[in-house]
């Protein structure tokens, strides 16, 4: 019995699922409303009635009350604003900011000194403070493992550091070759004020007398040995593009 009712909820899950009875297959357009659209009209388009609803969306905003922008930043001002007069309130709003009363301005640096400061006198506490510290306390040191003061053996304080930690405590010297800044005007020395420049300089500073040996210079005429130049296969292998950055053009 049981068999059967198995076999026979398997065989309701294999039947297909049913389409809705409004379904309709392959809609000519994404757009739709929820009640059919009327046939097409003389001119061709579809009339679609629409909801209140959606004519009153699709009516634009009006602004009740908006002025647009003054066509000037000048605009003329009226007799009213002319004669017109600040009220208590305004003119309480308008006045600067006045400082705490407890404000002290800024001191200036030289100010007189009075007479209660020049004939004042230390109390004992200051003196005791502005006693030098007494070093007796020298040969010890404090150890914070025992919590007290330790005497320093004698032969520590005899000691004395080698060479090699004299050496190692100097500062370190620059180099022999070292060459500080120049400053930024120096004396030019008298051979550079005497040198004369040499042939080959004279000649190399000369600029070109193309002028003076020929009278058709042209410096915009390619030579014809220039034209008939080829270039070598290397140059043709480098002025190739590289492989994995050339795109096939697409052929319409």
């Amino acid at each position: 019995m049981a068999a059967n009712q198995t076999g026979h909820r398997i065989d309701v899950l294999a039947k297909p699922r049913q389409l809705h009875p409004l379904y309709r297959e392959n809609r000519r357009s994404v757009y739709w409303v929820d009640k059919e659209p009327l046939k097409p009209g003389p001119d061709g388009t579809t009339a679609v009635d629409a909801s209140p609803r959606v004519l009153e969306l699709s009516r634009h905003k009006t602004a009740d009350g908006w002025h647009p922008d003054r066509p000037s930043a000048s605009w003329p001002v009226s007799e009213t604003a002319k004669s017109a007069s600040a009220s208590p309130r305004i003119i309480q709003l308008s006045g600067h900011k006045n400082p705490h009363r407890n404000y002290l301005f800024d001191r200036s640096p030289e100010w007189d000194i009075p007479r209660s400061a020049l004939s004042s006198s230390s109390g004992p506490r200051l003196d005791r403070l502005a006693t030098p510290k007494n070093r007796a306390d020298s040969n010890s040191y404090y150890d914070p493992y025992w919590g007290y003061r330790l005497p320093i053996e004698a032969n520590i304080l005899k000691a004395s550091c080698s060479p090699r930690v004299e050496a190692l405590s100097a500062f370190k010297d620059y180099h022999k070759n070292f060459t500080p800044a120049r400053p930024v005007q120096w004396t030019v020395s008298r051979e550079a004020l005497q040198a004369i420049a040499s042939i080959r300089l004279q000649q190399l500073s000369r600029p070109p007398s193309r002028a003076l040996t020929k009278d058709d210079f042209d410096p915009y005429r390619i030579p014809s040995g220039a034209l008939r130049a080829q270039s070598t296969p290397r140059l043709d292998e480098l002025a190739l593009p590289i492989p994995r950055k050339v795109r096939a053009k697409r052929i319409v």
